[in-house]
């Protein structure tokens, strides 16, 4: 079991390579923010599919280590090039392809880890919390060493590039795939009414999220002149959500919380964060706003697997985790990104963070109804 806790470690730190940089990247070759909202919408189109169809084809033959090792080699071959290309059209179409293979690689992780782990609750909320802890390292080791630089393409390129190889080696050491049979590993497409809900209520708050996750190192950047500190306020972000990974885990394994409670208050630490946002560009209060990050995904995610586990076979595992993470998540954060790109090149940020504070609010109401 410990090899996952290794694997988790640098899972994280090689999608947040990309999530954190890429917007960098393309701004560093004169790309606009609606160019960047549209390109990063296509994205997102590859990253709602390519997690299905890989986790339905992946399940169904029971080859989950084979798939995340295929996945994370196919999207370093369209990354090397995404980050080193002065073609726009070349740099946009390698984007949206590797997003299918590297966005593939959460749900696939997690039902290969969730399926050899005997207590599948804490020692899974352990295990991701671990990821997130390699994450925040990597992100102030970014910070203090200055490397890679947001000016240098290459830098990043390099920096991916290392972090995903060693995320490899932990993979190929990882225990094998579990083993079901034929009739187990039929591909389930439909879970029932109360997953439909569960898929809607996480979605509805998740379109504002397009700023945490596709839009804030520019912001950081270009309106608050934080330089290459950008990422230690992402480290503080994702220290947060380190802890609350743990807090949450621990109150669900007590049973003193339904998930849908932890939920709601992510939804929550959402509105506040974007009121904050909105209200100031003062660097404290930016850096007391991202600590909220904890809340409104580290409780958000344990409380979603809590629940698929609850309602899910353990066969099916990767893909309804597929769904979530491609429609719940990902496909409210492209609608997000693609419209936050044209309100923020003809109206700004603040405007931007004022209209989406809608969506929590809409989500705590659904979830109370």
């Amino acid at each position: 079991m410990l090899i996952f806790y290794f694997m988790q470690s640098f899972l994280q730190p090689t999608n947040g390579t990309i999530a954190s940089f890429y917007q960098l990247a393309l701004r560093n070759n004169g790309w606009s923010y609606s160019m960047i909202g549209v390109v990063t919408a296509l994205g997102q189109v590859t990253t709602i599919l390519g997690p299905l169809v890989i986790a339905a084809l992946a399940e169904h033959r029971g080859r989950e280590k084979a798939a995340i090792m295929a996945c994370l080699i196919l999207s370093l071959c369209f990354h090397i090039p995404f980050f080193l290309t002065q073609d726009k059209l070349i740099a946009g179409v390698c984007y949206v392809v590797s997003c299918a293979f590297l966005w593939s690689l959460n749900p696939l992780s997690d039902g290969l880890i969730s399926k050899h782990c005997i207590d599948r609750q804490s020692q899974y909320g352990r295990i991701r919390a671990c990821g997130t802890m390699g994450y925040v390292l990597a992100m102030f080791m970014f910070s203090f060493s200055g490397f890679p630089a947001d000016s240098s393409n290459l830098q990043m390129m390099l920096n991916n590039l290392g972090f995903s190889l060693v995320f490899l080696l932990f993979v190929v050491l990882a225990p094998g795939d579990s083993r079901y049979s034929r009739d187990d590993r039929k591909v389930v497409t439909d879970f029932g009414h109360a997953f439909h809900v569960f898929i809607l209520l996480i979605a509805i708050a998740r379109v504002p999220m397009a700023v945490v996750d596709k839009m804030l190192s520019s912001y950081m950047v270009e309106e608050l002149g934080v330089g290459k500190w950008f990422t230690a306020f992402v480290a503080i972000g994702a220290l947060s959500e380190f802890f609350c990974m743990i807090l949450g885990t621990r109150i669900m394994e007590k049973k003193s919380v339904e998930p849908i409670v932890l939920i709601l208050i992510s939804s929550t630490g959402l509105l506040l964060r974007l009121l904050l946002y909105c209200l100031t560009k003062n660097i404290v209060v930016f850096g007391m706003a991202q600590l909220l990050h904890g809340v409104i995904f580290g409780l958000l995610h344990v409380a979603s697997v809590k629940w698929i586990s609850a309602h899910v076979a353990q066969e099916h595992y990767s893909f309804a985790l597929s769904i979530y993470h491609s429609v719940a998540l990902n496909l409210p954060v492209m609608l997000g990104a693609l419209a936050g790109g044209f309100i923020v090149d003809a109206y700004g940020f603040r405007t931007l963070f004022l209209v989406y504070m809608v969506f929590p609010v809409a989500e705590i109401i659904y979830g109370l109804a």
